[in-house]
């Protein structure tokens, strides 16, 4: 089980919006997630315990599902194991802010009118029909963003040369989906770039059918405006969340790469400008914009502007949890000056949504400090030693290592890992890149990308490995996986799991397993 400890859990008991909730996280019990690969979660973070897979299995089934009620019955006894460990990272660091708020947010706000006729179901106290459903379902995008990667966005691929992931969802799913959205009191559309997606537009005209009064938020990168969304946002009146991560025209351009600052802005106005729509802004707070922030919390402050943060941990040359001391320390003070400066002003220059801009900041800092503390701890990093083709290893030695400082830094625990422990923690590393290839249907292509490789002046034990690593890589039996992988390199399997990409991985190949040269 993974609990917050007493401390934490008290302090977060006292700072859960409308105060103190059971269960640690609403959820898997009130909201449905659909991802572009055709996973149903219960949240965008938590994507190693589905809930079920579409087109498999039918919306009805997915939300009754024995996986479903596994997570639930995992929150309600306070337990984050089930892949809820960013959100009790973020709340043991006193970032009160991470995603599972929301979700306190928006059970304070449903109607009591609806839960009087969408009563839980006995048997785990589920909603009825759920109350949210957020949607990510195409990865059609226009920008190659530098902290994003092929995996959510078209344009990405297109620029690495990888055919564009297969539509998962249309006319029956859309069909299937009309009776939860007559139900439905929000709806949230997610990218890729929501305003390219035909299965956005289609779900979006059947709410304005069947249930036009239902809150809609569409996070869009804003580089969209046309007479097709004119007509969207002036029926549904949604919440328009524009991604913008840089406020200076350098920092704006160098991030969100393909956008034009001076159309974004603009089009913030058209959407700030039909009635009854309501305008907020998202940031990725990362090591490349620390300076940008300030600019961008004070334009938002001074336009009563919601801003919300979602902190980037992957990829790492992006991560704050992955920056250095020197780099935490600066993006510290930078940002502590900003709320000194912020928390001065008095209303109406510090309105309600700025109040709670400055609480955001507030939880971002509170995790860049323990960051911060933890770069002292040289336990906390993660050596992969290099892997030359010519040096005798002991890759099991390798992955124990590896997994014991990811146990330990993600359970602030300094105790290596026992032999059983370390076999669960590999379960556990399988089971996430299950998870993320085996939807894609990525398995047997990296499978075959490492083959081509494997005629490399490799020692013989390198060969078979790879040649195992070819013949079983696509299955799902978790033991002789295990067997295999602990026989691999712990970094070209930990960019396997993360990259997800066969091309990618080809790449970094060499570095790897530099082919062997003869000295001249």
């Amino acid at each position: 089980m993974l609990k917050l400890s007493s401390e934490a859990a008290a302090a977060h008991a006292a700072n859960r919006v409308g105060g103190p909730h059971q269960p640690a996280c609403h959820a898997p019990f009130t909201s449905m997630y659909f991802d572009q690969f055709g996973n149903v979660l219960a949240c965008c973070i938590n994507t190693i315990h589905t809930m079920g897979s579409y087109p498999s299995q039918s919306l009805a089934e997915i939300w009754s599902s024995k996986r479903a009620r596994e997570l639930r019955d995992s929150l309600a006894a306070g337990d984050f194991s089930l892949g809820c460990h960013d959100c009790h990272s973020s709340i043991s660091s006193g970032n009160f802010n991470a995603v599972n708020a929301m979700f306190d947010q928006q059970v304070l706000d449903t109607p009591p009118q609806w839960v009087v006729e969408n009563p839980p179901a006995a048997d785990d106290q589920r909603d009825s029909w759920p109350r949210m459903l957020e949607f990510a379902l195409s990865t059609r995008c226009n920008l190659t963003c530098t902290m994003c990667s092929g995996s959510y966005s078209s344009a990405i691929r297109k620029a690495e040369g990888l055919d564009p992931l297969p539509e998962i969802y249309g006319e029956e799913f859309v069909h299937e989906l009309r009776p939860f959205l007559e139900h439905v009191t929000d709806v949230r559309f997610y990218g890729g770039e929501p305003f390219l997606a035909p299965v956005n537009f289609a779900i979006l005209d059947v709410l304005c059918e069947v249930n036009p009064s239902c809150k809609v938020s569409i996070t869009t990168n804003g580089t969209i405006w046309n007479q097709r969304v004119q007509q969207i946002v002036e029926v549904l009146k949604p919440t328009i969340v524009v991604s913008i991560d840089g406020f200076t025209t350098e920092g704006f351009e160098s991030i969100r790469v393909g956008a034009s600052r001076k159309k974004v802005f603009e089009n913030l106005k058209h959407f700030s400008q039909v009635e009854g729509c309501q305008v907020s802004l998202a940031v990725c707070a990362m090591r490349q914009n620390v300076h940008e922030i300030p600019d961008l919390v004070r334009f938002a402050n001074s336009n009563s502007l919601h801003l919300g943060f979602n902190v980037v941990r992957y990829p790492q040359d992006h991560s704050l949890s992955s920056a250095t001391a020197e780099e935490l320390s600066e993006a510290i003070t930078v940002w502590e000056e900003l709320l000194q400066e912020q928390w001065s002003l008095e209303a109406p220059l510090l309105s309600q949504p700025g109040h709670e801009n400055l609480r955001r900041i507030e939880g971002i800092l509170a995790e860049a400090r323990v960051w911060l503390a933890a770069t002292a701890d040289q336990t906390s990093g993660l050596e992969i030693r290099s892997s030359s083709a010519s040096a005798a290893r002991d890759r099991r030695r390798d992955w124990l290592e590896l997994l014991s400082k990811l146990a330990a830094t993600t359970y602030n625990s300094d105790a290596l890992l026992t032999e059983e422990a370390f076999e669960l923690e590999l379960t556990r590393v399988l089971a996430e890149f299950d998870q993320k290839v085996a939807p894609q249907n990525r398995a047997g292509q990296l499978a075959m990308a490492i083959a081509e490789f494997s005629d490399r002046s490799l020692v013989p034990a390198e060969l078979d490995r790879f040649d195992q690593l070819a013949a079983t890589l696509a299955t799902s039996a978790v033991t002789p996986r295990i067997r295999l992988m602990t026989g691999l390199p712990p970094a070209l399997i930990v960019d396997g799991v993360i990259n997800m990409d066969p091309k990618v991985l080809a790449l970094r190949f060499d570095s790897y397993f530099p082919p062997e040269r003869s000295d001249p």
